[in-house]
């Protein structure tokens, strides 16, 4: 099994450090793991990603080129995944010139935020679930930048019936170890509110 997958954002929505947690909740669960970062061209501006691939075996190429899922923090990230760029949320477009996401293989999971991205993505072929992440962070959590921790707990409801499932658990130790001790437990809640929305995305789905 090797699966792969991409968290990204705008500069600033801490897509590096939440793809660094998934990484290191999957190694809690035993996988072979490998994550590597891009960053935009300027400090605070550009999107940035962070790829995880996971396997159940030693990983011999650690960039990925399929992706399994991907989680898009803003719409900047989301017109830098389509490849169709020119034509997108273009009524006269043709079905052959319809979004899609580069890089991604049909079926993947793509979770994103419900507020933040308009995502016109066919669910015919990819499986959707918007979430109103930032929004969780900032009215539930009660600090924005934690949307995307919330954003993990969403991929972690879907994960669970792929064939890369992780634990809450896992996810749990990871944020331990990862984020200084004054903000673990804001992080956690943040984690447990985006596990909470995940499950009413999927309700809807």
């Amino acid at each position: 099994m090797r699966y792969e997958i991409r968290v990204i954002g705008s500069a600033g929505q801490g897509s590096l450090l939440a793809a660094y947690v998934l990484a290191a909740a999957a190694v809690q669960e035993g996988y072979h793991v490998t994550q590597t970062a891009t960053y935009g061209a300027a400090m605070r501006s550009g999107t940035s990603m962070g790829d995880v691939v996971i396997s159940n075996e030693p990983i011999d190429f650690p960039k990925v080129f399929n992706l399994d899922a991907v989680v898009i923090q803003s719409q900047e990230a989301y017109d830098e995944m389509v490849g169709g760029k020119p034509v997108r949320l273009d009524p006269e477009c043709g079905e052959k010139d319809a979004d899609v996401l580069v890089n991604v293989k049909d079926g993947a999971i793509v979770v994103f935020d419900a507020d933040l991205v308009q995502c016109d993505l066919d669910a015919n072929r990819y499986r959707l679930i918007a979430a109103p992440i930032a929004r969780t962070a900032t009215e539930v959590v009660g600090k924005r930048q934690t949307m995307n921790i919330v954003a993990l707990g969403v991929l972690q409801v879907a994960l669970e019936s792929s064939e890369c499932p992780i634990s809450e658990e896992s996810f749990i130790k990871a944020i331990e170890k990862a984020v200084p001790s004054r903000f673990v437990e804001l992080n956690k809640k943040a984690f447990a509110e985006g596990v909470k929305i995940g499950k009413e995305a999927l309700n809807r789905a």
